[in-house]
């Protein structure tokens, strides 16, 4: 039998998981976090028809925490990120994926950050 302690489903509930993840880009550090379930599950079902285009840019968008791990990308920032370098986006949006489990293929069913135009 293990030593560890087996939890409660509350215990599970009040734990912290977010992760958190450093990527170099635009002459700092841009500071990630990964999302919760429940986002996840809303941004995968709402990229159908257009809103594919900008798949990648709003996942960065959620992800994007500031040294305290407080969420600070707006929907408002979308046309701002629309403006950027799409290889920056393409690793920002691989770093994400990765934090949040999710695979290559995953990124193919989100599309490119800024297009849905091939990486």
């Amino acid at each position: 039998m293990s030593d560890k302690k087996v939890l409660s489903v509350e215990e599970m509930m009040a734990a912290d998981d977010i992760e958190y993840t450093e990527v170099e880009a635009f002459g700092g550090i841009v500071r990630l976090g990964s999302i919760d379930a429940g986002s996840m599950i809303e941004f995968v079902e709402s990229n159908e028809g257009p809103a594919k285009r900008t798949a990648g840019l709003r996942l960065i968008i959620k992800s994007l925490v500031d040294g305290n791990g407080a969420r600070i990308g707006k929907e408002e920032h979308l046309q701002s990120w629309m403006k950027r370098s799409q290889k920056t986006c393409n690793r920002l949006v691989d770093e994400i994926l990765k934090l949040n489990g999710l695979d290559k293929s995953a990124k193919a069913a989100a599309g490119n950050a800024s297009s849905e135009a091939p990486a």
